[in-house]
């Protein structure tokens, strides 16, 4: 398994964790509240650090 940092790379993790969250927050929706209530709160941290790193996404960084 490579490791790469590429804004591409990064922007299709956080999608993929976005979508993730989504369908964990829906399937729990009426058996378990809590786990929806987080997975709910991660998709904002999530959304929160793309948009505190939008540089980094945008491929403006320093190597």
């Amino acid at each position: 398994m490579s490791c790469t940092n590429s804004p591409e790379a990064v922007k299709k993790l956080l999608e993929n964790m976005q979508s993730d969250l989504r369908a964990l927050s829906l399937e729990c929706k009426k058996k378990f509240p809590p786990v929806k209530e987080a997975a709910e709160s991660g998709i904002i941290k999530v959304k929160t650090i793309a948009a505190r790193n939008t540089e980094i996404l945008a491929g403006n960084f320093l190597h």
